[in-house]
């Protein structure tokens, strides 16, 4: 793997997408992950594992432009989730939540609620929302192709992770789903 052609091929696509190229390293990301990108503190990084190489370019080329799009937190709080979505499901969690403390008189009860709610309700919408917006961004600047064949990569060679990884890409839509909403999003 020629990390300096990854970090080239980083900068050319990070000026079509009109954000500060992220630093590239080689490492080891989650597995069953060929690329990552990690936040540390106000820097982002992109790591790379040693199975990047054996990706077909076209899906190298949409895992770094997803990669440069979600370095973009300006685009994904406009585009992602807007703060009245937020909102509006932190006061439906707390709308469900504090009759319990009333009821139990307890605060375990509480949090079990609260955090069940977040993990099957907040968190599988704001991220499906980030996604799509994220496909749309990738496909605007890079072209419908290379998403759709990145997808059907995807779906043909589904990553093989663990843990809250492995949670992450189930509460997310499909590949399926992925690649219909972006036709449907055609002007």
């Amino acid at each position: 793997m020629n990390i300096d052609e990854i970090r080239l091929r980083v900068e050319e696509l990070s000026r079509g997408f009109g954000v500060h190229a992220p630093d590239v390293v080689c490492g080891e990301p989650p597995q069953g992950v060929d690329c990552i990108l990690r936040r540390q503190g106000r820097n982002q990084v992109i790591v790379v594992g040693p199975t990047f190489d054996a990706l077909p370019e076209y899906a190298r080329d949409t895992d770094l432009a997803w990669a440069i799009t979600a370095s973009d937190r300006a685009y994904l709080r406009k585009e992602g989730v807007p703060t009245r979505v937020s909102v509006g499901l932190g006061t439906l969690v707390g709308l469900v939540c504090a009759p319990l403390v009333f009821l139990f008189d307890s605060l375990v009860p509480v949090a079990v609620t609260a955090l069940a709610l977040l993990v099957l309700v907040v968190l599988p919408v704001m991220m499906r929302r980030q996604i799509y917006a994220m496909d749309r961004r990738v496909a605007e600047v890079c072209g419908e192709e290379p998403i759709h064949r990145a997808l059907r990569y995807v779906q043909e060679h589904p990553p093989r992770t663990r843990g809250l990884y492995r949670l992450a890409l189930k509460l997310q839509p499909s590949p399926e789903k992925r690649a219909a909403r972006l036709l449907a999003a055609r002007p």
